[in-house]
C-alpha cells in the first residue's frame, strides 16, 4: 500500500516554489506515494496539481502572527489526517511548516519541513525558532541550510538542491521556434532574464546593463521573459518599460510577457542571466544549463552551488550593473567560451541535478522519518 504523504502549500499563483513543488508531486512513484495537497482551493497551482490527479484539500494559512488563523489551520489538518490515515507531513515554507508541524505533533505523525527561503534584515526566522517541531528539514541550498547552524534544526536538516526534468529542458528541444517567432538571426546572439518581475530580481540592473551594451554597439539582442506575478509588482513592469523606452532601445529589448512555452524559450536563447540580489535556488538555472544555454548570474545567495565559475558560467556581484554588462558582454565576443559553458551547464544537470536522483533522495528523508517497510521497495 502506498505511503500516504499530504504536502502544505500557502500560495496560489506560480512562480519558483511551486514549480519545484509540483516537479517533485508529479514525478513521485505512485505505487509508493500517495499524495495528496491542502492549500488554497483555487488558482493556478491548485489548479495543476488537480489536473495530475492529486486531491486538493482547502486550507487557509494566514502570517504566523495571526494565532486565530493559525489554531483554526491545526485544527483542519489535524481532523484531515486522521481521516485520511495521513503518514506524514511535507510542508513548504514558514507559514505552512509551523501549522503543518503542530498538527502532525497532535496527530502523532512525522512533519518534513522544506525550507526555501533567505533571511533579510530583521526578518524572524520562524523555521528556526520552531525546528523542534520538524522530523526533518530539506533545505533547498547550502545558503538555506546555515540559518539552523547552532540551533535544534542543524541535525536535523539536509541539503537537497533543486532539479530539472530532462526529458522536458534538454539540447535537443528546437531552437528555431522561438528564434524565428522573434526574428533572430542564425548568428544573432539572444540574452535573456526568464522569470517573474518582481522586488530583488534584478530587472533594473539586467536593463541598465543591456541598454550599456548597446550603446557600446554590441551585435545582440536582449529579452525580458515573464511577467508580475503579484498584484503590488505591476508598477514595476511599467517603469522598466519606461527605462527602456527613454534610452530609445525598444528595438534591442523585448519584452515577451508570460510564457508557457520555457523549454523552447531556453533553447532558443544563447545566455541566460540571473540578476537577482539573492536566490536561495533558482531553478531558472538548472533549466538554462539543462538545454545549453551559458549562465550570468550573481555570486550570491544557493547561486555557487549550482553555478561554478567560468565552468558553467561567469558570477558577478549582485546590483552592479557595470560587472554584469561585462560578463554578458565577454560571452557575446566568445562564441567558443560560450558553447563550452553551455556544454559543461548540460553535463552537471545529467550528473548532479536530474529530478530522478532529486526525488530519490526526497523518498530516502521520507523513509528516514517512518516506520521500516511503510515505504515500499523500489522495483528494480
Amino acid at each position: 500500500m502506498a505511503v500516504k504523504i499530504l504536502y502544505l502549500h500557502h500560495v496560489s499563483e506560480i512562480s519558483g516554489a511551486e514549480r519545484s513543488l509540483q516537479l517533485l508531486l508529479c514525478h513521485l512513484d505512485r505505487a509508493r506515494v500517495s499524495p495528496a495537497f491542502a492549500g488554497p482551493a483555487a488558482g493556478p497551482f491548485p489548479a495543476v496539481l488537480a489536473r495530475e490527479g492529486i486531491p486538493v484539500f482547502r486550507v487557509e494559512f494566514g502570517p504566523i502572527r495571526d494565532l486565530p488563523a493559525v489554531v483554526r489551520a491545526v485544527r483542519r489538518l489535524c481532523a484531515h489526517i486522521r481521516s485520511q490515515a495521513v503518514d506524514l507531513v511535507h510542508s513548504n515554507g514558514p507559514q505552512t511548516n509551523v501549522c503543518g508541524g503542530l498538527a502532525a505533533r497532535l496527530a502523532g505523525i512525522p512533519a518534513v519541513w522544506h525550507a526555501r527561503n533567505l533571511i533579510y534584515g530583521r526578518m524572524w526566522d520562524v523555521d528556526r525558532l520552531c525546528a523542534p517541531l520538524a522530523a526533518r528539514i530539506i533545505c533547498n541550498s547550502d545558503a538555506i541550510r546555515k540559518r539552523f547552524r547552532g540551533s535544534r534544526g542543524w541535525d536535523k536538516s539536509v541539503t537537497i538542491l533543486n532539479a530539472v526534468d530532462t526529458a522536458e529542458f534538454h539540447p535537443g528541444v528546437p531552437r528555431e521556434p522561438f528564434r524565428r517567432e522573434m526574428e533572430l538571426g542564425p548568428d544573432e546572439v539572444a540574452v535573456g532574464i526568464v522569470g517573474r518581475i518582481g522586488l530583488g530580481k534584478g530587472h533594473t540592473e539586467f536593463v541598465e546593463a543591456a541598454v550599456h551594451m548597446i550603446q557600446a554597439g554590441l551585435p545582440a539582442r536582449f529579452f525580458i521573459v515573464g511577467d508580475t506575478v503579484f498584484p503590488e509588482d505591476a508598477w514595476r513592469q511599467r517603469e522598466l518599460q519606461g527605462r527602456v523606452d527613454r534610452a530609445g532601445a525598444a528595438q534591442r529589448i523585448h519584452f515577451t510577457g508570460f510564457r508557457q512555452d520555457i523549454p523552447l524559450v531556453m533553447r532558443g536563447l544563447d545566455i541566460v542571466v540571473l540578476a537577482s540580489d539573492a536566490e536561495p535556488c533558482g531553478r531558472v538555472l538548472f533549466e538554462a544549463m539543462a538545454s545549453g544555454a551559458a549562465i550570468v548570474a550573481t555570486e550570491t545567495g544557493g547561486t555557487p552551488e549550482i553555478v561554478r565559475h567560468d565552468q558553467e558560467g561567469l558570477l558577478v556581484p549582485p546590483r552592479d550593473p557595470s560587472a554584469l554588462a561585462g560578463a554578458i558582454a565577454a560571452l557575446i565576443r566568445e562564441p567558443g567560451r560560450r558553447a563550452r559553458l553551455g556544454e559543461a551547464g548540460v553535463a552537471r544537470v545529467r550528473a548532479e541535478f536530474a529530478v530522478e536522483r532529486y526525488v530519490a533522495r526526497t523518498m530516502e528523508v521520507y523513509r528516514s522519518v517512518l516506520p521500516p517497510g511503510v515505504i515500499r521497495a523500489e522495483k528494480p
